[in-house]
């Protein structure tokens, strides 16, 4: 994920966690005015919107691991909500590409970890 699809991802957890607060007092404060099949609209709308919900508040508190390579060889990993944020914390500890360390990130190499990339790259140690 990068950062501006997690940027989109909060804005969309934000509209819809007003959506559902106002259809929520719309719906306490109005229910008899109701007919029966438009509260079971409302109900149906609610439902679905909360489900979204629950699924953005699982992908916007999950950290994920990015793999990615040293030029000159070599990789490790880093966790983070978004690949910037990835490597970002990868220059913090490794130092900038320019630089002449020994361990220089690859900024280009990043990617978020899946299990067979993981266990090529385990591979290495045997």
């Amino acid at each position: 994920m990068k950062k501006a699809e997690r940027n989109k991802l909060l804005q969309r957890y934000t509209v819809l966690h007003n959506r559902i607060n106002d259809l929520t007092t719309i719906q306490e404060n109005t229910v008899s005015l109701f007919d029966e099949d438009l509260r079971g609209t409302i109900d149906s709308i609610l439902t679905e919107a909360r489900a979204e919900l629950d699924k953005i508040v699982i992908l916007k508190n999950t950290k994920h691991e990015f793999l990615f390579n040293f030029i000159g060889g070599g990789w490790n990993s880093e966790r983070a909500f978004y690949e910037e944020e990835a490597i970002e914390q990868a220059l913090f500890k490794y130092g900038h590409p320019s630089t002449q360390t020994s361990l220089r990130v690859d900024t280009k190499s990043f990617r978020v970890s899946t299990p067979s990339d993981y266990r090529n790259l385990m591979s290495t140690f045997n």
